[in-house]
């Protein structure tokens, strides 16, 4: 994984700590950053299966 991906997940991630212990709905912010990690994973997937065809 690139370091700037990296940084960028972690933020993410801290920011939805930080929602949480302002009051935001734990089970919605765990939601958003599961979503947001299988999405990164399935299109880094579809482009390996894309390069593996070509």
């Amino acid at each position: 994984m690139a370091h700037d991906e990296h940084d960028d997940q972690e933020q993410r991630a801290l920011r939805s700590i930080e929602a949480i212990n302002a009051g935001a709905d734990i089970g919605d912010e765990a939601f958003r950053l599961a979503n947001e990690f299988t999405d990164r994973h399935t299109s880094r997937f579809a482009a390996w299966l894309k390069r593996r065809r070509s």
